[in-house]
């Protein structure tokens, strides 16, 4: 190592120097001061994790290890009596936006990390809680430190030895499969996979969402005998035997909300009853409690909301229909509203309908006021709105609709111009005359991608879908678009267009 210069030592002890005995008049104040600096100490370092390999967090804290993560393969003009200090920085990309920052200690020139700070590093950048190996990025702020001073080398924007490393973090505290099924009455009272109803989650990891649900539609025949349900993870659904998720007491197995605990397949486990011929949701929480039990819900899972009003002569046969995301809570669609309108749960006042009970927010009391598109301080006006409702939280949105256009590499605008559609007097049919090419488009509402735009197919339009493909006899110079916001194959698609 090679000793320091005077003119070093002089620059350092400046650097580390306190401010008070400098006299400046009316000094400003610094809410963040820089740190000190040490320019010319030269630090040289390798990277330690092998990028093919995973480091195992579990298995290193078990041995009563640390991580290694960099080794210090040379230091110069280190002031004598000072030591290295780094500060590891772990993020999800090269970005290094939002890092996570680890303490780490150095011996015999090796750069470590504790497994459980790597951890808390893992899944705050990730996101996540789950224990599968997932790719970080790090790199590391140095220090040269004697006792109270501390210096950082090579200033705010010198990092050193970035690298990147496989890291598998510790279990959670708990165990969830990645898929979960229903048997019972759809299988015969059999584990079979052909005829099991499966479940799904938000599509998140099943670590960081373990709820999971599923509709099931009961016949009126199987009403009258009774549904049978009860729940087997993918392990189970595989060997054909093993744990039943199933109602925790007999007694309670018509209720609609309540726990599930665990049988073997073997035992006599009993199953939840549903005797009504409508759809329902079954929805459990894969993360036992703990009492070892996992609750659930049996809900009413209306497959479309109606919205009588004005627009459509308060006929339910001519109203607009709202489509529910897969957990049927929050259900949306396009609405031509004349000034008020209501939501309803069937094609009848008998049901539930939702009114008005302040500004964004519903009532079920059916005696409540329609809902009006000037509520949120809007000038009452005729026309397209894209509409949610959200019966878990009772919200719901009207935003008025004023274009809808085409927009794609097939379009004349490619993807930076909107070619815009001509409306129908109701708002429901939406034409367009134009050159179309080899390419893709989508739909698009009010100019924005945020707002809503349609895509997948041109029979089976959903909302904020893929691309829609452009060939062959769809293209030409005057091609006629036609978008159809009244023609929803129910189950199948919400809405659907035609190229002639």
């Amino acid at each position: 190592m090679k000793k320091i210069s005077l003119l070093l030592s002089l620059a350092l002890s400046l650097g580390f120097a306190a401010c008070d005995d400098y006299d400046m008049p009316n000094p400003p104040a610094q809410s963040n001061p820089q740190e000190p600096v040490m320019d010319a100490a030269t630090l040289q370092m390798t990277a330690k994790p092998d990028p093919t390999q995973t480091i195992d967090l579990s298995s290193i804290s078990e041995a009563g290890e640390a991580v290694e993560l960099a080794r210090i393969d040379n230091i110069e003009n280190l002031p004598a009596g000072y030591a290295l200090e780094f500060v590891a920085e772990v993020a999800k990309d090269d970005t290094f936006t939002e890092p996570f920052e680890c303490s780490t200690t150095v011996t015999d020139n090796v750069v470590y990390a504790n497994p459980d700070v790597l951890t808390d590093a893992f899944r705050s950048v990730l996101g996540t809680i789950d224990p599968a190996a997932q790719t970080v990025n790090i790199r590391f702020k140095a220090y040269a430190v004697n006792g109270t001073s501390k210096a950082r080398l090579g200033g705010a924007d010198v990092y050193y030895c970035p690298l990147t490393a496989s890291i598998k973090p510790f279990d959670p505290d708990f165990t969830v499969e990645e898929a979960y099924y229903i048997i019972g009455t759809c299988t015969d009272g059999k584990i079979d996979p052909s005829t099991a109803i499966l479940m799904t989650n938000s599509g998140k990891s099943p670590y960081d969402d373990p709820e999971f649900s599923a509709p099931v539609s009961v016949t009126a025949d199987q009403a009258a005998n009774g549904y049978q349900w009860a729940i087997v993870p993918q392990s189970t659904m595989t060997a054909g035997s093993g744990v039943v998720l199933a109602i925790s007491d007999e007694n309670l197995s018509e209720e609609s909300k309540g726990y599930l605990k665990n049988y073997q397949s073997t035992e006599n486990y009993p199953f939840g009853m549903i005797y009504q011929d409508q759809t329902f949701l079954i929805t459990f929480n894969a993360k036992a409690d703990n009492d070892g039990l996992y609750s659930y819900s049996v809900e009413l899972a209306t497959p479309v909301f109606y919205t009588p009003g004005p627009s459509n002569g308060w006929s339910f046969d001519n109203s607009q229909k709202l489509y529910p995301d897969a957990r049927y809570k929050n259900y949306q669609g396009y609405v031509h509203i004349s000034g008020e309108f209501k939501f309803t749960t069937a094609p009848d006042w008998s049901h539930i309908n939702y009114g008005f009970a302040e500004n964004g927010k519903l009532t079920t009391d059916g005696s409540a006021g329609n809902i009006k598109v000037n509520q949120n301080g809007e000038e009452l006006t005729d026309g397209l709105y894209w509409c949610s409702a959200n019966i878990a939280d009772l919200s719901y949105t009207a935003t008025r609709v004023n274009t809808i256009g085409i927009i794609g590499s097939a379009t004349p605008g490619g993807w930076d111009t909107e070619t815009q559609m001509i409306p129908s007097e109701d708002f429901m049919t939406w034409t367009l005359t134009t050159k179309l090419v080899e390419g893709e488009l989508k739909f698009r509402s009010n100019n924005e991608w945020d707002f809503n735009n349609l895509g997948g197919s041109l029979d089976a339009l959903v909302p904020f879908g893929p691309n829609i493909t452009i060939s062959g006899p769809q293209t030409g110079e005057n091609v006629t678009i036609t978008l159809h916001l009244n023609t929803i194959t129910e189950g199948v698609s919400w809405y659907t267009a035609t190229i002639e």
